[in-house]
């Protein structure tokens, strides 16, 4: 079985790094303006060995070659660009020759996973052309945005594996100074594969009923005034509405055949029947999921200095959702405040949030069957968190909480700086989904003794840094407790955070870095009924040799209950140019939330080899 392990991994590294070729090419002149073709491309070629421990079948075992095509051709004011992904799997746990000895039941879940997983595809992930003026932007097809601080819109890339959003439509933002205003039409476009599961959106022969995402329209608009001037003043304006991904046949099948119905093959269909249909198709509890309709407002004042001392932004927001049956609270509003200061070698941050019934938009598609894009959504609601401890954010913490982030930090040298922290929060909504209303009342069944947690955080730092800057020291340290009004706890927890950096001369350098917590968490790590404390962590050393090489070593821990203890791996980093590299990775690492530009994931347990390659022109 090694033997087989590794001759898979030997031809998909083959082919992940000599059967990608990049294409560039030097346009030259055109029509009297230069054209520039710009083009990065990402291999990545990953093999998954076989299930140790307790580990799921269905997450082991599968090969899988991802590739991401990005290019740019630039003329002028003239931008046009393309983003082709594909993928290609093997050995899918289907396909693995002891699937037949897994028992009758696990034979049908793994059969039912795969029916959206493991598909090769290739598709034009984002497509788009621009013009860009003196004060005009013009893009037709898929652009990010996001207006503000995102709560009433934010599309944008999640994390560094490639799940994203964009508006596939037409963007326009129009600027002369003191007015900008930004205004979008067009579909939610999330990518389709999520590489880290295998897990796609695409529409599968198995279930030709069951699309697993929709056709989710949005029109919005941003006016900003003050640009430049002591205050600046937005309002944004944002509509969104769910309609069928396709046309539904008098036999309830979908039509999904171009020359049938072109307009409903392409763009979905809006009709009442239809987009009934579709959203009663969606299975998942998360609030505002079925909802036909739902508009946001907002208005945000930014002061970006004031008097040299700092600088404040202010955010408020309301949400009103239609359409999902049943639903007694569709009203909501949200504040989120940011003001800074400084003072000589003193500089604090306070962050402060307040939301009554406002949830994220989530987009259109059956998180029961897609679990892995369930953080995929059109807006953004600021935590006010330290992005490392949001994964102790349970349920919808942020829908109905009062809170808030202090952090100070003293500069007591040129090269030392002390820091601390502390989060205040307190949510009626991280333990129910009834959460509360516009006014901020609670709407639970529970009493509310049961239903609103108060949670208190704190973190204390130093970061050192030698004369030459080429060395340094960052640890932190810090406490979370997480505790309902009756006195019954939801989280606690204890951790440290290091990154240390030695200069070796010679242009050679020893760098180590990683987390240990100590965690324990209602209806988690169970001993005979009782929940007990867990460990998990991570530790990586890593030897860099510039400008090319880094090698490193991690190691990883856990000691929830059900898990592997253990985690052992290596890579080697190598970098063709400064915007090029190639990365080989082999051994395990553990489930987790892992967290990216302030939103958290769980990502599965690894264990097997990954090459990346990255090519820059």
């Amino acid at each position: 079985m090694r033997l087989v392990r590794w001759a898979a991994v030997g031809v998909g590294l083959a082919t992940g790094l000599l059967g990608a070729p990049v294409l560039a090419a030097d346009v030259g002149v055109v029509g009297g303006n230069s054209a520039e073709l710009d083009v990065t491309e990402t291999s990545i070629v990953a093999q998954h060995f076989d299930a140790r421990d307790n580990e799921s079948p269905t997450d082991s075992g599968w090969g899988t070659w991802i590739n991401r095509l990005d290019s740019a051709l630039r003329w002028g004011p003239w931008t046009a660009g393309l983003r082709l992904d594909s993928a290609v799997y093997w050995r899918r746990p289907v396909d693995n020759p002891d699937f037949n000895s897994l028992p009758a039941g696990t034979q049908s879940q793994v059969e039912i996973d795969g029916q959206s997983r493991f598909q090769n595809s290739i598709y034009p992930a984002k497509l788009w052309l621009t013009y860009s003026a003196p004060g005009l932007e013009i893009t037709v097809g898929d652009a990010y945005v996001q207006f503000g601080r995102g709560l009433t819109l934010s599309m944008r890339k999640i994390d560094e594996l490639g799940i994203d959003t964009t508006v596939r439509g037409i963007k326009v933002q129009v600027q002369k100074d003191p007015f900008a205003v930004t205004a979008i039409a067009g579909f939610g476009n999330p990518s389709r594969v999520d590489e880290a599961t295998g897990r796609d959106l695409f529409l599968t022969s198995a279930s030709p009923t069951m699309p697993m995402f929709g056709s989710d329209r949005v029109v919005g608009l941003e006016i900003q005034a003050g640009r430049g001037l002591p205050v600046t003043l937005a309002t944004h304006a944002v509509h969104f509405s769910r309609c069928a991904p396709y046309h539904y046949g008098a036999d309830g099948q979908i039509v999904k055949n171009f020359f049938d119905d072109p307009s409903g093959a392409t763009f979905g269909s809006c009709s009442a029947t239809d987009t009934a249909t579709w959203l009663g198709s969606l299975s998942g509890t998360f609030p505002l999921l079925r909802d036909s309709d739902i508009t946001l407002v907002g208005q945000s004042l930014e002061v970006p200095s004031l008097g040299g001392h700092g600088k404040l932004y202010v955010e408020v927001a309301g949400q009103q959702a239609q359409g999902a049956p049943g639903e007694p609270n569709q009203a909501g509003n949200a504040l989120y405040v940011a003001l800074s200061a400084n003072a000589g070698a003193f500089t604090s941050t306070l962050e402060i949030k307040s939301n009554r019934n406002f949830y994220p938009v989530p987009a259109g598609l059956n998180t029961s069957s897609a679990p892995e894009f369930n953080i995929v959504a059109y807006s953004f609601t600021p935590p006010a968190e330290t992005p490392t401890i949001l994964d102790t954010e349970f349920g919808y913490f942020n829908a109905c909480v009062n809170g808030g982030r202090l952090r100070s930090d003293l500069r007591l040298s040129d090269r030392v700086l002390a820091y601390g922290q502390g989060v205040f929060a307190s949510t009626q909504s991280e333990n129910t989904s009834g959460g509360c209303d516009a006014q901020g009342k609670t709407v639970s069944a529970l009493p509310a003794a049961q239903v609103e947690d108060t949670v208190w955080d704190g973190l204390a730092g130093v970061e050192w840094v030698s004369t030459d800057t080429l060395s340094h020291a960052f640890v932190s340290a810090g406490v979370r407790d997480d505790t309902t009004e009756a006195g019954a706890f939801t989280y606690r927890e204890r951790h440290l955070e290091y990154s240390i950096v030695k200069y070796l001369g010679h242009a050679v350098s020893l760098e180590a870095q990683g987390f240990h917590r100590m965690r324990k968490e209602e209806g988690q790590n169970l001993v005979n009924y009782s929940e007990r404390w867990w460990n998990e962590g991570e530790n990586y050393f890593a030897l860099k040799l510039a400008p090319s090489w880094v090698l490193s070593q991690g190691f990883e821990y856990t000691t929830l209950t059900g898990q592997p203890t253990t985690y052992f791996n290596g890579a080697i980093l190598y970098k063709l140019t400064s915007s090029s590299n190639v990365r080989l990775f082999v051994g395990q690492q553990r489930g987790a939330f892992r967290c990216a530009s302030g939103i958290c994931r769980y990502f599965p347990p690894f264990e097997g080899a990954r090459a990346e390659l990255t090519l820059r022109f």
